[in-house]
């Protein structure tokens, strides 16, 4: 099998990736914390 993928285009998809999901997990994570303390 071989991986014709280089380093530098698996670093840029990760970081992509990154770009794209961590706001959005920030944002459900703050959403959580709101909610869970708002309750308590």
């Amino acid at each position: 099998m071989v991986n014709t993928r280089t380093d530098a285009d698996l670093s840029a998809v990760v970081q992509n990736a990154l770009q794209t999901l961590l706001p959005q997990i920030c944002e459900e994570i703050r959403e959580e914390f709101r909610t869970g303390s708002g309750s308590s």
